[in-house]
């Protein structure tokens, strides 16, 4: 199956793929044919969709036995499509301009057209698509249009890659047949005026460019990770008191050095803090103090939780996308639980406490339970910015701004965090921008 990794070069027709003209080029042959007292109706051209001007000219002279001379069809053609697209405006078919978006961050991309170069060139300005492309190819460029291959081969030589690392988007029958006959993959997107035609020679056939790219892409679902502690209860305060108390007994240190130590490690559990604090002391020493600390908090830091400001209506937003939650913390699961049950929050998947490891211990369990999805994590500790997550979210709430450690804190966020936040209300529309993102945005 093809894979959008092995592809290196996007190469796009213009008429009926990016832009919506083509009523406009049946209009300018029905124009130009008036000169020679020949009405034909825009039903009549719709065989014609997706050859070259000068095989229309050479098909429309046998069938109506024309007496021209070459080129003066294609010449009264193309003076009357310039008039129409001097004067009417251009409008760009579904997801045009997010596709090329999409693409020219990781691809080379080169156009394609049956069109004369003015005309393309008209037409690319106009619409604003003109930056996109580092090669631009009309019919002016090759002796042979469109069914020929002589275009796209072109193509591929002007992006210095190979046929087979190069995929076309194409509208008709015979736009589809010159890029398989240049050896390209191509992806076929039928209008209304192309509909009927035979695109059996497609690599895939589509209703849109968006469901294109979106089966390249296949945009990851999401899966939300929670910090616990100083994230959706407001915990930090008696943490860092009870903290430092217990450290400044046992190790001799200042409350003040021991609160600076706690929060430098934060987002791990107490043992672990201990163990990175203190890493040459006696190991039955960091276990008592350990002990005393896990039988204070359960009295002095979780007897009267208090929620994060907006804690439960986000995650109730967030389980009415359907989206999983999981709750990874330092701190015991049951604590967790309890919570979960006396504030009656719907929406969490599971709770990863302690028992389960550290916070790189939970991401690749989730990752392993989760294959496949996007991890965000939501936290207000440092260390949990270092997780290899897909996004990540910095907490660190306005109260803190007004201190000397949470604007110190702050700075460091900016240069860890993939962005951060003030309050938990804004995270529901940042993870709705994300899955936007990702169906057309996806990043490689």
């Amino acid at each position: 199956m093809l894979k959008l990794t092995q592809i290196k070069g996007i190469i796009f027709d213009l008429d009926g793929v990016l832009i919506d003209t083509e009523f406009y080029q049946s209009k300018a042959w029905m124009d130009a044919l008036k000169n020679y007292s020949l009405s034909l109706s825009e039903r009549d051209l719709l065989s014609y969709k997706g050859k070259s001007a000068e095989v229309i000219e050479n098909e429309l002279k046998k069938k109506y036995g024309l007496n021209i001379k070459k080129g003066e069809l294609v010449k009264k053609r193309n003076e009357c499509i310039l008039k129409i697209y001097k004067k009417e405006k251009i409008k760009l078919m579904p997801y045009a301009k997010e596709t090329l978006a999409f693409f020219s961050r990781h691809k080379k991309m080169a156009l394609a057209s049956t069109g004369c170069k003015d005309e393309v060139l008209l037409k690319l300005k106009k619409t604003g698509l003109y930056h996109y492309f580092s090669a631009i190819l009309s019919r002016d460029d090759v002796k042979r249009g469109k069914p020929f291959p002589d275009i796209y081969s072109l193509a591929v030589k002007k992006l210095k890659l190979k046929p087979k690392n190069c995929l076309a988007f194409e509208d008709t029958q015979y736009g589809v047949e010159s890029a398989k006959s240049a050896g390209l993959f191509c992806f076929a997107i039928p209008n209304e005026y192309s509909l009927k035609q035979d695109f059996s020679k497609a690599d895939k056939i589509f209703k849109s460019l968006k469901e294109a790219v979106d089966f390249l892409i296949k945009p990851k679902k999401i899966v939300m990770m929670w910090d616990w502690d100083g994230t959706l209860v407001d915990t930090m305060p008696p943490h860092t008191k009870l903290a430092s108390e217990v450290i400044n007994k046992h190790f001799g240190l200042s409350k003040e050095k021991a609160k600076q130590e706690y929060l430098k490690t934060t987002g791990f559990p107490f043992d672990v803090q201990l163990k990175i604090i203190f890493p040459k002391s006696d190991e039955k020493k960091r276990n008592l103090c350990a002990e005393e600390y896990h039988k204070r908090k359960l009295k002095e830091v979780y007897k009267n939780l208090k929620n994060i400001p907006y804690a439960k209506n986000t995650i109730r937003r967030l389980y009415k996308l359907e989206i999983p939650q999981i709750i990874t913390s330092g701190t015991d699961e049951n604590i967790v639980y309890q919570w979960i049950k006396k504030e009656k929050i719907e929406g969490i998947t599971k709770v990863m406490g302690r028992e389960k490891g550290v916070k790189l211990d939970h991401v690749k369990k989730i990752k392993k339970e989760f294959k496949n999805y996007s991890i965000i994590l939501v936290g207000d500790s440092l260390n949990d910015m270092k997780l290899p997550v897909d996004l990540k979210i910095g907490l660190v709430l306005r109260r803190d701004l007004k201190t000397k450690e949470g604007l110190k804190k702050y700075k460091e966020f900016r240069k860890k965090a993939n962005m951060v936040i003030e309050d938990l209300k804004t995270v529901p529309l940042i993870v709705k921008k994300w899955i936007s993102k990702q169906k057309l945005y996806y990043e490689l």
